[in-house]
């Protein structure tokens, strides 16, 4: 049966994009199709799969796979200052407008909680404020903005947006499960992170005189100092995700070759990604969520929510980007999914959340990338056509 469950996992993997390009779906982003097909063939659907622990191995690999590529996302280059006088930075505007959305999150958890809809605060807070680095890169890359000042702003605020609220939730889970010890440690993972980028900068240039048809020594590190930062991560205490997009980071101020991050975004999206989302979906159970009326008042709540928290972007960006072109930053950063799920599990793992509020929040989670993406892509496809 385990076998079976996995067996059926990756042919949902390769039909997914089959059908999609069978019947021209190009406005739901691919992770947002795999989930939906979890949804169909898991317990809400046929229910096909039981999550087994080889699937949920998987699965882990998955989101680890996808927080790493993240972190070999963000162009370093951009943190270098500016003269005096120049105009202000992207790195500049993505902090005000990280913060502004920062501020806002606090607000409206703030609100969620005096109302009675949510009962935790701090959770709320990381939730509501967190970014989808994954498929803003993707969006971005696809509509060719990577290159310009406007894509990297927003490729900086995303980044912002998945770190920083992946540091909160490591100091909170630690600190909610009583080890405190854990929270002081924290820094441990960046020491030694630091120490493997020294470490292995050298090295890593004398890989380009040993030939990488059989050894593949680039992959292999990249797969050492994943598995080296997550499990010092978990060994402290810490969330694993946070020691695979440090691990990313790294990786990043190597300086790759291009064809480096190409295999590897093969090997993690051809295989280990589209489980995770397909997991997600196989574990989110509608049936128990239709029928509590109290988590299914939290679908349209967290989707304004989400959607109210980046909405202040649009008053930092307006003065350098436009009205136009800031309302599409202040849309597309509400497009959020990618750690709403460790979010929600580290949540359920600590009692502070049920099965059908975990659903409830996942679901809107997917309509931001669904509803998000279009709109932005809708803004730049009138704006190309004036």
């Amino acid at each position: 049966m385990s076998k079976f469950s996995v067996l059926i996992t990756l042919f949902a993997a390769l039909a997914t994009p089959l059908i999609m390009a069978r019947f021209r779906i190009t406005r739901i982003p691919g992770t947002v199709a795999e989930i939906i097909m979890g949804i169909i063939i898991g317990k809400t659907g046929f229910n096909l799969i039981q999550p087994n622990s080889t699937l949920t191995y998987l699965a882990n690999l998955g989101v680890i796979m996808l927080i790493f590529l993240g972190g070999m996302e963000i162009d370093f280059s951009l943190f270098e200052k500016k003269p005096k006088g120049a105009e202000k930075s992207p790195l500049g505007l993505a902090f005000g407008s990280f913060v502004s959305v920062l501020i806002m999150s606090i607000v409206l958890s703030v609100v969620l909680y005096y109302t009675g809809l949510f009962n935790n605060i701090i959770l709320a807070t990381i939730l509501v404020s967190t970014i989808a680095l994954g498929v803003i890169i993707s969006l971005l890359t696809e509509a060719g903005l990577l290159d310009n000042e406007y894509g990297q702003t927003l490729l900086l605020i995303s980044a912002m947006g998945e770190f920083i609220p992946l540091v909160a939730l490591t100091i909170y889970s630690a600190i909610q499960q009583k080890n405190y010890f854990s929270a002081l440690l924290l820094p441990t993972i960046f020491l030694v992170a630091i120490f493997l980028l020294r470490r292995f900068k050298r090295v890593y240039i004398f890989f380009d005189n040993i030939d990488k048809t059989t050894t593949q020594l680039d992959i292999r590190l990249a797969f050492f100092l994943i598995f080296t930062l997550v499990t010092v991560a978990e060994q402290i205490g810490a969330e694993s995700i946070l020691g695979a997009f440090l691990a990313g980071v790294i990786m990043k101020l190597l300086n790759p070759k291009k064809d480096t991050q190409e295999k590897l975004s093969s090997m993690a999206y051809g295989f280990f990604v589209p489980i995770f989302f397909i997991v997600t979906g196989v574990n989110l159970n509608l049936r128990t969520l239709l029928k509590d009326q109290e988590a299914l008042i939290l679908i349209p709540v967290f989707f304004i929510a989400f959607i109210l928290s980046k909405s202040i972007i649009y008053l930092v960006l307006r003065r350098k980007f436009g009205n136009k072109h800031s309302f599409g930053a202040a849309i597309l950063m509400s497009t959020t999914i990618t750690l709403v799920l460790p979010i929600l599990q580290v949540g359920q793992n600590l009692k502070i959340i049920n099965e059908a509020q975990n659903g409830a929040i996942t679901l809107a989670a997917i309509i931001t990338c669904i509803v998000c993406p279009m709109m932005f892509n809708k803004m730049l496809s009138s704006e190309q056509t004036e």
